[in-house]
């Protein structure tokens, strides 16, 4: 009876041995594994909201340059100089064309802004508002500040309010002003933004100014906005990225100052709701654990024979988590007690994997948010050349031209412009391609192409934008360097393993430092990417669609010029 009692200690003791390390080294990678995804939430939520954060800093500057535009507009200043000489058909024409330009200026950025030109010396009012009827010249002049003014109207609406003089010395003596601009747009716009940033992760972001209040997101909370006021006027910073405690509720705080307007962008992130699918499960790992104890304890000399298998294959898997391999799962072992604590870590392994997914998901919604951007910063450039060519073949009568210039251009917007749809089949893309070229074939009257592409590869579902900007840098950095005539050559190949799109030129081409370095900055990671976003923005969707053997292959020709390869695996292989 003693013997069997040594025996049933000495089992229980080896019982207590091993299980005892299991736990210590599961609780160390559960803390490890919430460290991890805790850093990598807070890179991905600094790098969201710097997004933001450019976006309307971007939005902001381009509307006050609107102004300063208008300020050292030729019109504006032709318009001063015949306030009361010139005939009444050129001032009306000069009163035409302006209020031309601000119709365009109030709808570039994509924000529907009002603009209007008071010109003080014949008490003449320009507006894309049909509100405004008159200045009061007095009230006017009392209001020129320099800066974004906020400011709320009899209706209970915010707006923001930005002034402009001519001359500029006109804001140290504002009755030397001869002509006022004014622009504003209300602050409903910028809830539209922080409404769409709140859509597309777990953040809450408003704005504030310790003066004039916040303005929220749509959807926060009222008592939760009222706590963080109270915190931001306790403490004001110029910037922060850290934790703040709320009522017990821990939360990720990321503030900014907007200088182009003095309010600050503030946006909050609760921690425990992010982590706690990893804290739950790691709870109910303990219970489970405490539960097999007692049961393995009292079962002790039957299970002797089932323990040393099951044991080392969970350290085995839970060094597996810990470096890394979070598809890592444990098979079970037929009805014993060890099939609970192998469910308990398999579903520990899949949220921690499903988290870590979820990462990844808001990082490639981050790209694509930089993308539009980037799309938003460079179409107005390209509608002004073309509107000014449109505007100078309609000078010189050449309607058919303006009319395949328009049609051309209204084709490249459409299909520009259509950001809800983020993939499309190639036939769309060698469309917008055409529509491109055959723009800057009128622009430039020296641009030839060839298309040749496989029908069977016409229909492939590919990232949208993803020829239009390699063409562009084609047309751009090869053929408008180069005198005289140029060609770019679009083929395609199908093979069993892999598509091809081939996209050559015929230009200036580049050295091989050049290209050696434009093939590092495409192959960067995330941190460290710098120069060539626009190209490395196609290779990581490339990527991430058809596999990481997919890609850009960047070359030089023999005859001259580049070459740029999209290689594609077919399903299957990647």
């Amino acid at each position: 009876m003693n013997k069997r009692v040594n025996i049933f200690a000495k089992i229980v003791v080896l019982l207590l041995a091993v299980v005892i390390p299991v736990m210590i080294m599961i609780t160390i990678n559960n803390f490890t594994s919430v460290q991890v995804i805790r850093e990598e939430i807070e890179k991905l939520k600094e790098s969201q909201f710097q997004s933001l954060f450019r976006q309307l800093d971007d939005k902001i500057s381009q509307i006050s340059l609107n102004s300063i535009t208008l300020t050292n507009s030729t019109t504006v200043e032709e318009l001063e100089f015949q306030q009361f000489s010139g005939s009444v058909s050129e001032r009306q024409r000069l009163l035409n064309m302006i209020s031309d330009d601000i119709g365009l200026q109030s709808r570039i950025t994509g924000w529907q802004t009002d603009i209007s030109i008071y010109l003080r010396m014949t008490d003449e009012v320009l507006s894309t508002s049909s509100n405004i009827i008159f200045f009061d010249d007095a009230e006017l002049l009392r209001e020129i500040e320099r800066g974004w003014q906020y400011d709320v109207d009899a209706s209970g609406e915010a707006y923001f309010n930005w002034i402009m003089v001519r001359p500029l010395t006109a804001f140290q003596h504002p009755e030397e002003a001869r002509t006022v601009i004014k622009i504003s747009f209300p602050a409903s716009h910028l809830q539209d933004m922080l409404d769409q940033y709140k859509t597309g992760g777990q953040g809450d972001p408003f704005l504030f100014h310790p003066q004039h209040g916040v303005i929220a997101n749509r959807t926060m909370g009222t008592e939760h906005l009222q706590q963080l006021n109270e915190y931001l006027l306790a403490h004001p910073q110029e910037a922060m990225n850290v934790p703040v405690n709320l009522n017990g509720t821990e939360y990720l705080t990321s503030m900014m100052k907007l200088q182009t307007m003095d309010w600050y962008l503030v946006d909050t992130v609760p921690m425990q709701e992010i982590i706690s699918p990893i804290t739950d499960s790691q709870r109910s790992l303990y219970i489970t654990i405490l539960v097999l104890l007692c049961m393995s304890i009292l079962a002790a000399y039957i299970l002797y024979k089932d323990v040393q298998v099951p044991i080392r294959e969970l350290v085995r898997h839970v060094q597996l988590i810990k470096k890394g391999n979070y598809k890592s799962r444990i098979s079970s072992h037929g009805g014993s007690e060890f099939s609970f604590l192998f469910q308990r870590f398999n579903e520990m392994a899949q949220q921690i994997e499903s988290l870590i997914e979820r990462v990844y998901a808001e990082q490639e919604r981050s790209r694509e948010a930089i993308l539009k951007q980037m799309q938003s910063q460079i179409n107005p450039h390209f509608l002004y050349n073309c509107l000014f060519y449109i505007k100078n073949m309609a000078r010189l009568g050449d309607e058919d031209t303006v009319v395949e210039m328009a049609l051309n251009l209204g084709e490249y917007f459409r299909y520009t412009t259509r950001v809800g749809v983020q993939e499309v089949e190639l036939q769309e893309e060698l469309n917008v391609v055409v529509n491109y070229l055959e723009i800057q074939n009128l622009r430039m009257k020296r641009i030839e192409y060839v298309i040749d592409i496989p029908e069977e590869l016409t229909s492939l579902v590919i990232p949208r934008l993803l020829l239009q900007p390699l063409v562009e840098n084609a047309v751009i950095h090869g053929l408008e360097p180069k005198e005289g005539r140029g060609l770019i050559e679009i083929t395609g190949q199908v093979t069993e393993e892999e598509y091809r799109v081939v996209i050559k030129d015929d230009g200036v081409g580049m050295s091989d430092s050049e290209l050696e370095r434009l093939r590092k900055q495409i192959d960067q990671r995330e941190e460290e990417v710098t120069g060539s976003i626009a190209l490395w923005n196609i290779q990581q969707r490339i990527m991430l669609k058809f596999g990481a053997n997919s890609g850009l292959q960047i070359s030089r020709r023999p005859e001259g010029g580049m070459q740029v390869q999209i290689v594609l695996q077919r399903e299957g292989d990647h």
